[in-house]
Parts: structure tokens; C-alpha cells; sequence
């Protein structure tokens, strides 16, 4: 399976400025451009600097800009169009200096005097950021009403994502429910994929349940297509009302679901069939079937290793895939040597930065297989690149490879610091810090923060899945570590809230990669008898 994509959202660059100044060389600013005395300048001496300071190479609007148009404007003796030009940069700098109690009416004091001066996700970021979620919501879904090129959104699927997580986040379920409602009415919901739509109305279907409207979920019920969702929601007694609709859906062993996720797949890349990101669609649902020839036949035109630093992103995880079929069909070393090359691709966090995604995928494969030192140094490169390029999220589970490995070692004294660093960081990802933890052997503290999350209605779900068996997997690779969940399940103080907010998974969803594991199981039990 797939590793959940992340979307960095960034303000740096997003704020559009223009001035109708004098085309200068671009060059470096000098450390001391500001340091002289402002006021000690004549005019004349002002506008130059202030010039020079403009069409230098990454100005800073607080260091390089701001005392410069503050003299300017205070002055009084230059063109009264300075002014307003200031207000730009006093909203860049806020920014810069994350200040967005001062950058939101800034924001709202430059649209009436200059228009838009940002990126419309920008501005919704700032209203985000400075808490003023209902206005957040507002400016995404009026931008979700613009073409792109006209005030509109660049990419309204991960924005719309984006902004609903954040206002879950921060405990505005009734806002993120309305803004998911409001959205499917815009013409940006209209031009989405078939699938980018589906993930919406399970989104939306999900906020429904969340707020007891159990009928006005029903009509989304069929964008349910994805299994990641079907080994969720049958778990979670919220969804109860759902579970019969949702198993006869599933089918023996998850082979409906399977079938018809596959089935989508194949026709979305027949509609696209240049597309590389609908054939690693297609190659990923194949793959979570367990049908591993077909990957193998898919994927093996651009899994030469000479020739992976030119493929994009959706072959990258196309070949995600095909490592897990390699291991599906016993060829273990060559799964091994395709995660080795692709993390062997120079990284360049301007042009491939995505590739965080694969050496974190490389060093949990190795950590699922027990292989500590292995897995040691596959996360000394994961977590390079992901000091560069990586969300919380990323560094926090590449973090816990290492911390295993560093307790399966006895390498106590370098774990000890990873693991205060990791509990503290527990929000990124719970489940990544029970893990280090009980690796650690620190089992009481690891099922405070399972029941933390199972009493969180945001975090619930997903902690339900991890309390589940292997049997549900849909990674076909060997498993040398023990199971870090399982064992929690089963103390009274986790098995009681276990069964009042969630259940067992039924066996009728166990995968084809879950038989695999199950079989590997049976062979690895010592035998009676004889």
C-alpha cells in the first residue's frame, strides 16, 4: 500500500508584488545595505537604495525593505503610491515572521487598497493561520468558483484536503462538514477525476456520520471504493448502521471491493492511457488485490535502475508497488535492489523532493522485516532527505525505524534521546510513537497513548485499523518484527474502550496478502507430533 501522500502548503513567494522601478542588474544585496542611518540620506540617496534593495537577488521585506519604505513614506516627499506599496511588504513581513494575528488584517487592509495581493490559497492560509476559520472556508470556496487562471484554485482536490484536516485539527468539525457540503456545489468539484471526486464524498460521507446525520450519509455511500476505507470503517461502531452495506460491498476476502477499485482503475487509464498517474493508480489497486503478475508485467518497461532518475513521481510509486509484488512472489532481492536504487537517485528537493516518500517507504519495509542494521542505515538517508523535504508526519515514522532499530541493537544510550523526541512529537503520527515505544519496552506508556487516541474522535479510526491483525495487511513482504499492537489490545484497561468505540475486523476481509502472512505463520510454528 501506498504511503498517504503529504502537500507542504508554504507562503514564501506567494505574495504578489509589482513596481514600476527602473531595471537594475539583479544582484546580491550586501549584508549592510540598511545599516547606514536612513535619515541621514537625501531623497535621491533613498530611492536608489530602496531601488537596488528591490530587484536584488531574494530581498527580505523585514530587513531589507520595511526601514527603507518606512522612511520613504514617513518622509512624505515621494510619490503618494509608495504607501500603498508599503502595506505589501508590511503583510510579507508578517508573514515571513509568522505573525498572522498582525498578517490577517494586513491582508484584509491590502484587498482594499491594492486588490488581491496574494495567491487566493495564500489567503486562506493566513485566515487559517491567524484563526479566523470561518473566513478560510469563505475565500476557498469562492476561489472554487473561479477558473484557476482567474482568481481561482491551481489545485482545488489537495486544497480542499488540505483545509478540511486543518479544521478538524483545530476542533471545527461543524465548519470542515459545511465547507465539504458547499464544496461538491462548485465548478471546481465538477472538473475533478472520477476518484478525486470519490475521495471528497467519502470525506464528506465521513463528516456526515461524524455529526450523526446518518441519513445524509447514505447517498455517499457508494464512493466507498477505496480498501483503505473498508478496513476502517468496519471497525468503528460510529459507522455501524453502515457495516452490513458495507461488508456485502467488500466481498469474500475484500474481492468485490478489489474488483471494483481495480475496475475504476482500468478505466481511468483508458481514458488517459499516457497518463502516469493513472497507470500507478491501476498498478497500486492490482497490487493491493494481490495480483502481483500483473503489476510485475505493468511496471517492468521503467524499472531499469540506469533509468529511474528520469521518471516522475506516479512511476515512483507504481514501483512502490512493484517491490511489494516482488515480494509477493518470493523475490525478495529483487524488491530489496529496487528500493535500493530508487533511494539511490540523487535527491533535489526543487525537482524530485517526492522522493522522501520512497526512502521512508524503504527503511519501514526493512524495519517490518526485522532487518535492524539494515534498517539503521536505510534511515540515516531517509532521514537526510526528509530534513530537507518532509512533513512532521515523514520525519516522525522514519524517527521510530531508527528508534527500533537503535532498541533491537542495545544501542540505549543513542535511543533514549529518539524516544523523548518521538513521544513529544506523538501528535505527528500516535501510532509511530506506540511503536517506538514498545519497542523501547515501554508498554504502559504506549497504551496511554492508544487509549488517548482511541477516546479522540479525530485520531479513533485509524488507531482501530493499527489494533488489528496482520490478516488485513495489503504488504506482501516478509514479517521478521513482531506485531507492536496486538499485545496492547489485549490489557483490560485498552480492551474495554476497544470494545465500547470499535471491533474485530471480520475474517471475511482477510486479504490476499493476510492469507499470505497467515500461511507464513503456520509454516513458522513449531509442529506437534511426529
Amino acid at each position: 500500500m501506498m504511503m498517504r501522500r503529504f502537500f507542504p502548503f508554504q507562503l514564501a513567494g506567494w505574495l504578489a508584488f509589482s513596481l514600476a522601478a527602473p531595471v537594475l542588474a539583479q544582484h546580491s544585496l550586501p549584508e549592510n545595505a540598511v545599516a547606514t542611518n536612513l535619515s541621514d540620506l537625501t531623497n535621491d540617496q533613498l530611492l536608489q537604495r530602496l531601488k537596488e534593495a528591490y530587484v536584488a537577488k531574494d530581498p527580505s521585506a523585514c530587513r531589507d525593505m520595511m526601514p527603507m519604505l518606512a522612511e520613504v513614506v514617513r518622509r512624505k516627499s515621494f510619490d503618494p503610491s509608495y504607501g500603498p506599496f508599503k502595506l505589501r511588504f508590511d503583510l510579507q513581513c508578517a508573514v515571513d515572521e509568522k505573525r498572522y494575528g498582525d498578517a490577517y488584517p494586513l491582508l484584509l487592509q491590502n484587498e482594499k487598497v491594492n486588490g488581491p495581493v496574494v495567491a487566493p490559497i495564500a489567503a486562506v492560509m493566513i485566515a487559517l493561520e491567524a484563526k479566523q476559520y470561518d473566513d478560510a472556508a469563505d475565500r476557498l470556496i469562492a476561489a472554487a468558483g473561479q477558473p484557476a487562471n482567474a482568481g481561482g484554485l491551481s489545485d482545488s482536490f489537495n486544497n480542499i484536503r488540505w483545509l478540511d484536516g486543518k479544521l478538524a485539527a483545530a476542533d471545527r468539525h461543524d465548519l470542515a462538514l459545511s465547507l465539504n457540503r458547499r464544496f461538491l456545489k462548485t465548478p471546481a468539484y465538477r472538473t475533478l477525476a472520477e476518484r478525486d471526486k470519490d475521495y471528497i464524498n467519502e470525506t464528506l460521507f465521513r463528516r456526515e456520520v461524524e455529526a450523526g446525520n446518518i441519513a445524509a450519509a447514505r447517498p455517499f455511500l457508494g464512493s466507498m471504493t477505496e480498501p483503505y476505507w473498508y478496513f476502517r470503517l468496519l471497525t468503528d461502531r460510529r459507522y455501524a448502521a453502515f457495516w452490513p452495506d458495507l461488508e456485502r460491498a467488500a466481498g469474500p476476502n475484500m474481492s468485490t471491493a478489489f474488483d471494483a477499485n481495480i475496475e475504476k482503475a482500468r478505466s481511468e487509464l483508458r481514458r488517459e492511457p499516457k497518463s502516469s498517474e493513472k497507470l500507478s493508480g491501476l498498478v497500486t489497486a492490482l497490487n493491493e488485490a494481490g495480483h502481483y503478475e500483473e503489476v510485475l508485467t505493468l511496471t517492468e518497461s521503467f524499472a531499469a535502475p540506469e533509468t529511474l532518475a528520469t521518471l516522475e513521481e506516479f512511476h515512483f510509486w507504481a514501483l512502490d508497488a512493484r517491490a511489494n509484488a516482488l515480494d509477493g512472489v518470493g523475490r525478495e532481492a529483487e524488491a530489496s535492489a529496487l528500493f535500493d536504487a530508487m533511494a539511490a537517485v540523487p535527491f533535489d528537493r526543487e525537482k524530485n523532493g517526492w522522493l522522501v516518500n520512497f526512502v521512508a517507504n524503504r527503511s519501514g519495509r526493512l524495519a517490518r522485516m526485522g532487518e535492524w542494521e539494515k534498517t539503521l542505515e536505510a534511515s540515516e538517508r531517509a532521514a537526510f532527505v526528509a530534513n530537507q523535504f518532509g512533513s512532521p508526519y515523514v520525519r516522525q515514522i522514519i524517527a521510530v525505524d531508527r528508534a527500533c532499530a537503535l532498541a533491537e541493537l542495545g544501542r540505549n544510550e543513542e535511543l533514549q534521546p529518539l524516544l523523548t523526541k518521538i513521544d513529544e512529537n506523538r501528535a505527528d503520527d500516535p501510532a509511530s510513537a506506540i511503536q517506538a515505544l514498545q519497542c523501547a519496552g515501554r508498554s504502559d506508556r504506549a497504551a496511554e497513548i492508544v487509549i488517548e487516541a482511541l477516546r479522540d474522535p479525530d485520531l479513533r479510526t485509524d488507531m482501530l485499523r493499527n489494533l488489528q491483525g496482520q490478516e488485513f495487511t495489503t504488504f506482501a513482504g516478509r514479517t521478521g518484527a513482531d506485531d507492536m499492537f496486538l499485545p496492547l489490545k489485549k490489557r483490560a484497561d485498552v480492551a474495554a474502550l476497544f470494545n465500547e468505540v470499535g471491533r474485530d475486523l471480520p475474517p471475511s476481509l482477510i486479504t490476499p496478502a493476510g492469507k499470505r502472512w497467515l500461511a507464513q505463520q503456520d509454516a513458522a510454528a513449531p509442529q506437534s507430533g511426529g
